[in-house]
């Protein structure tokens, strides 16, 4: 298949998403009192999504188009946070057993989830050996092995977003999205620029964690030898081929902002919006908040999750006030 999602295919994803997938409301956030009723910025909220984040949606996507043989005998796949949780709740939904490599460090909030939702937890000591020990379990026993970056259905999956925030919103001018392995990014852009061409849509990462920044210079996916960053969702060092191949064919420009942006934002949309977002979650809305991009368009920012504990929280508020 071409490195690019087909749009029938996008839409065929999103027609055939599983009903315990939540249409997630998008709510205007005002920067402060005098904004209230005149807000530019809203918030597409994967926050209350099923699962507390965007990723069940290509779950969902991804099992839903395996065989019969592959339902039967499951899936593996390396995942530390949200793909977990939505793998693990999609396949007990859906009779399909999962089984997710996970870095023995893993804290144990997010192995607790992943296992509360039926998965079976494989612990893997090394970040870039996981892929490697997906690979493993699947071969010793005969498991379909998912690649959480280059699976074509995953980047559909995450297209449905796409189409919800163009929907909901149809006279949005600019959307933000965050990267890090750029496959969110990659399906929302896709989908917004099939749907809304003349929308902008801009790819936030932190400053420390740029590797999609990096590789758009370049015009090459291109590892950073550095990270540093309190969005431990936003981990990857190097884009994906396919998310990389999205992000140059339909997004406008990728911006940064730093820890203490993303701390600011996660107080304003705590604050003011009444919304939960976890580190990496908040980004998106920080460059809007920071001045990163065009504050005077009507801008749409995914809040792409909520899973966070206390402190992390408590680290967050830290970085505002700093």
């Amino acid at each position: 298949m071409s490195l690019l999602v087909d749009f029938k295919d996008m839409q065929d994803a999103r027609a055939r998403l599983h009903t315990a997938i939540r249409h997630t409301p998008i709510v205007p956030l005002a920067r402060n009192a005098t904004e209230t009723g005149a807000e530019k910025l809203y918030i597409k909220c994967e926050n209350l999504q099923v699962t507390g984040a965007y990723k069940v949606r290509a779950a969902f996507t991804m099992l839903d188009r395996l065989s019969a043989a592959q339902k039967a005998k499951g899936v593996v796949l390396a995942s530390s946070g949200n793909f977990a949780q939505g793998f693990a709740y999609a396949g007990r939904l859906m009779g399909i057993p999962i089984a997710v490599v996970m870095l023995n460090e893993t804290s144990p909030y997010k192995l607790d989830a992943t296992r509360d939702h039926g998965a079976e937890v494989v612990f893997c000591d090394d970040a870039l050996a996981r892929q490697l020990m997906v690979e493993e379990v699947a071969a010793a026993r005969g498991m379909t092995a998912i690649d959480t970056w280059e699976e074509y259905w995953i980047t559909a999956g995450h297209a449905t977003l796409g189409f919800e925030m163009c929907e909901d919103l149809p006279d949005v001018e600019q959307v933000l999205v965050p990267v890090s392995s750029g496959g969110v990014a990659g399906g929302v852009a896709a989908a917004v620029k099939h749907l809304r061409p003349n929308v902008r849509v801009i790819g936030v990462q932190p400053e420390r964690a740029n590797a999609a920044y990096v590789s758009r210079q370049a015009g090459t996916p291109t590892a950073i030898d550095y990270w540093d960053s309190i969005a431990d969702g936003l981990s990857a060092r190097r884009p994906g081929e396919r998310p990389f191949a999205h992000l140059q064919a339909y997004m406008d420009d990728i911006v940064l902002v730093s820890e203490a942006d993303i701390g600011r934002a996660f107080v304003t949309l705590l604050e003011r919006g009444k919304l939960m977002g976890e580190a990496a979650g908040v980004v998106a809305a920080s460059a809007f908040l920071a001045g990163k991009v065009d504050t005077s368009l009507k801008t749409l920012a995914a809040l792409t999750g909520g899973n966070l504990t206390q402190d992390s929280a408590d680290k967050l508020r830290a970085l505002a006030a700093s």
